[in-house]
Order: structure tokens, then sequence, then C-alpha cells
């Protein structure tokens, strides 16, 4: 069952999430919009209107929250359909050419990890088209705020897929420790179990030695992730500074400042969320590998 396939049997709950999804990522975008209008009207003494503005504001903030309510439960609704899907796979298969502690991984942890990647592939698509709307509303504003964000953007994506390959090094380790690990804490319980004591200390080695690697891995990531967003936060203030030059030469409006920092806030979570989607596609990787090492009637991706 390849993945295509997989998705038609969830085809029903991946159209919930897609339509929730778009929902709520339109919402955040929509919403500085109209916050930056009340300022605005505000600054020109239009305070019935910038009143009004703000009630909109509100009420389509409360529609974001309960649209997020809907969104978490299709969320669950398309893993848990996708978890059963492998789950189904996986336990028809033959194991002759793994050993105990891959197999308990496996079904522990990697149809986890492939059914969380695919189930917030959904967002994470919506997020990635969200760029493009915010660098056409940069472009209308000012050419150079457009500029200037797209060179650094570019930048950015440069440095997250050069640390890719070296991201998936390291998650390999650390699924092969995991194993290890596993595999020593069968062996200790079949010992406790016919109550005898434990004469080595492998299993605390094991142990330390996926402390470590798990620590390798994440903090690598998280370095990554912030060396990307710290870039990104110097070129969001250096852009505000350009921004409030603009309107002390009555050339932008306070509100439009608002409506940039906003914005660039949502750049800022979507390139965190593009590092954790390399991440997360790193380690999908080795997931996939291990899952394609069961021998079943077909292809499980």
């Amino acid at each position: 069952m390849d993945i295509i396939t997989i998705l038609k049997n969830t085809k029903k709950e991946l159209s919930r999430k897609v339509l929730t999804s778009i929902i709520i990522q339109g919402l955040m975008l929509v919403i500085p919009v109209y916050w930056a209008n009340a300022i605005n009207k505000a600054t020109d003494l239009d305070y019935n209107k910038s009143f009004k503005l703000v009630i909109i504001t509100l009420l389509l903030s409360l529609l974001y929250y309960l649209w997020s309510y809907f969104n978490q439960k299709a969320w669950y609704d398309y893993y848990n359909k996708l978890y059963l899907e492998y789950t189904n796979i996986v336990t028809q298969a033959k194991v002759d050419d793994i050993t105990l502690g891959e197999y308990t991984n496996i079904i522990n942890n990697d149809i986890d990890i492939i059914g969380t990647f695919i189930g917030n592939a959904v967002t994470r698509i919506i997020q990635i088209f969200e760029f493009f709307v915010i660098y056409m509303y940069f472009l209308k504003v000012d050419f150079y705020i457009f500029l200037i964000t797209l060179i650094v953007s570019i930048f950015m994506v440069i440095i997250i897929l050069y640390f890719g390959s070296k991201i998936e090094i390291q998650n390999k380790n650390r699924k092969d420790n995991l194993d290890y690990k596993t595999i020593n804490i069968h062996n200790i319980y079949d010992i406790l179990k016919n109550k005898q004591k434990v004469k080595d200390n492998s299993f605390i080695k094991s142990t330390i030695n996926y402390l470590e690697s798990n620590a390798k891995f994440n903090l690598f990531v998280n370095a990554m992730i912030f060396l990307v967003l710290s870039f990104i936060e110097l070129c969001r203030y250096g852009i505000i500074i350009y921004a409030i030059y603009q309107v002390s030469n009555n050339n932008m409006e306070i509100g439009t400042v608002l409506l940039i920092y906003s914005y660039y806030a949502k750049i800022l979570t979507n390139f965190e969320v593009l590092g954790t989607i390399n991440a997360e596609y790193q380690s999908v990787k080795v997931s996939i590998k291990r899952l394609n090492k069961i021998k079943t009637n077909q292809a499980i991706v």
C-alpha cells in the first residue's frame, strides 16, 4: 500500500483538515489587516470607524479560536486514520530480517513520526503559500521592503537545506541507539522475569548513548532554527526602522508599520516551521527506511 493509496483511504479526514487549515491560516492573515486599519482610522481621528474595526477584529479573533478547535479535532481524526492504516500493514508483515528492538520502535515511534509528518503537511503547505501572500503585500507597500525580505528569505532557505543532510546523519545515529536500548530493555525484562540479577551495565551504557545522541540531535536542530530566526529578527527591526522613517516623511501610515511587524511575526513562525519540517523530513526518511525493512506483500511508502 503506497502513500497515494493511503491518502485515498483517508480523503474524508484529509478534506476536513484542509478546509479548517485554510480558514484559520486565512484568518491569521486577515486579522492584522483590520487591526492596522483600526489604528489608521484612530490616527485620522475617525473614531467611529476605528471602534467598528476593533469590534470586527475581536469577532474574527474569536472565530479564529473556534476554528482552531475544529482544526485540532480534524488533525486528530486524520492522524488516527493514518496511524491505523500503517499499523494494519505492519502487524501483517514478516519480521525475519529485523530485531525485536527495531520492530518495537517501528510500532511505537516510526508510525507515529510518519503519521504526524503527513498530518501536519496540510498546514505546512498552506503556511508556505502564506509567504507569497506576505511578499506580494510587501511589494505593494514598498519595493525595498519586498526585496530585502526576499533576499534574506532565500538565504535562510539555503541555510536550512545545507543542514538537512547533517540532521539526517545525527537522527539515524539516535534511532540506532534507541534500537539498541530497546533490545537491552527486553533482555533485562527476561532476566528479571527469571528472577535473576542483572550482572552487566549494558543497559545503562545504551541509555547514556541514546540520551547523548538524542540531545545532540535536538540541540543541533534548535541551533539551526535559532540561527535562522536571529537573522530574520535582525531584518525585521531594520525594516521597521526604515518604515518609521517613511512615516516621518508621510510616505507610510502607522497602521502599515504595525501590519509589517505582524506579517514579519508570521514569517518568523513560518521559518521556524520550515526548520521543523526539515528536521521532521530527515526523521521521516529514516523511519521510512526502517519501515521498508519489514517484508510485506505491498510497498509501505
